[in-house]
């Protein structure tokens, strides 16, 4: 043995000694405390008196037989009151989607009573949308063709010289952008279709699930656990926050699709309030074109009425590229969460 382990072991003895030492002296003191605590050069301390700077580490409380009756924990710092509050949140979102998701399992169960009446809903709700397509490109041919006539109209302008009125000018604008919105309308239309194929997809998967006899085992284990027992994993702040979120993956689907459904219906709306204001001035150009046609030049307020409705124009517009792209980036987000987490919990 050599001179350090003897030191080592020769401090350790007469720490033993001193413990119960300290806790004889002061049990002759009722109600006095003996405190243990590690000072800031690492060095453990006893007393029963607790100096101001031992209150801001972790401590115990020993009794007079020398046993710990209470750990007292180190006040946390600002970063780790904030860690712990986001960890919280986290924690609430999840009981929240797990509360929703349970209330769309009931759903299910008290909607469908087989598997092929999910079929046949989801065939229902796949040729309504798909009708609202077609119908859609009819509009858009239709409007096509209304463009035809007023560029051709546009070019005998141009051809005679003589300049290009306002007011076809404005319906020529106007029916381009409607015929781009409606254009994205379709394609949208077309992209839900594929999702309500996949949402189908999941609930009924989730549905024979919930019917069937057979015990659905699940594991013990976390995401996080899972993926903190992958040697080749590397977890930084954000995948551990995605593995603290979300319980699986189809939680995570679940939440993306909770997301993604009230934007859908601002999409919606914003639609229809755009082509209800595009209408109205088709109307109102319409209706200064006829004054141009008998030569008559149109009144001020029908020009104001169109100025005010291509503002307005504008600004629907405006509304529903934001929803849209919106749209886009929770996509793209949830799809690159999606991908990680499969990484994260994949098998090692």
């Amino acid at each position: 043995m050599n001179t350090e382990e003897i030191m080592n072991n020769y401090r350790t003895c007469c720490l033993l000694l001193i413990i119960p030492a300290l806790c004889l002296g002061t049990a002759g003191h009722a109600g006095e405390r003996l405190y243990k605590w590690v000072d800031a050069d690492g060095n453990v301390q006893y007393s029963s008196r607790l100096p101001p700077e031992a209150a801001q580490r972790e401590r115990e409380v020993i009794n007079d037989q020398g046993r710990v009756i209470k750990v007292y924990s180190a006040p946390k710092t600002e970063e780790e009151k904030a860690e712990a509050r986001r960890i919280a949140g986290l924690e609430a979102k999840r009981k929240e989607r797990a509360r929703k998701r349970a209330i769309h399992d009931r759903s299910l169960l008290a909607t469908y009573s087989s598997i092929e009446d999910m079929r046949n809903a989801q065939e229902g709700k796949i040729t309504m949308v798909e009708s609202l397509v077609q119908l859609t490109h009819s509009r858009i041919k239709s409007m096509q063709e209304h463009l035809v006539t007023l560029t051709d109209e546009a070019a005998s302008y141009e051809r005679s010289g003589k300049p290009l009125p306002f007011t076809l000018k404005q319906q020529i604008q106007n029916l381009r952008d409607q015929i781009s919105h409606n254009k994205q309308f379709a394609s949208d239309k077309e992209s839900e279709v594929v999702e309500i194929k996949a949402q189908f997809d999941r609930d009924i998967k989730r549905y024979e699930e919930l019917t069937s006899d057979e015990p659905q085992h699940a594991s013990n284990r976390s995401a996080l656990e899972i993926a903190m027992a992958n040697p080749d994993l590397e977890l930084d702040r954000s995948d551990r926050t995605l593995l603290t979120a979300y319980s699986s993956e189809e939680d995570l689907q679940f939440a993306r699709n909770e997301e993604l459904a009230g934007l859908d219906k601002e999409i919606r709306t914003a639609f229809d309030d755009l082509e209800t204001l595009q209408r109205q001035l088709s109307k109102l150009s319409e209706a200064a074109a006829e004054y141009e046609a008998s030569g008559k030049a149109p009144p001020e307020t029908l020009i104001n009425q169109m100025k005010d409705a291509i503002a307005s124009v504008e600004q629907g517009e405006k509304v529903l590229q934001t929803r849209r792209q919106q749209k886009q980036d929770i996509e793209r987000r949830y799809a690159a969460d999606i991908e990680r987490y499969r990484v994260l919990t994949a098998s090692n």
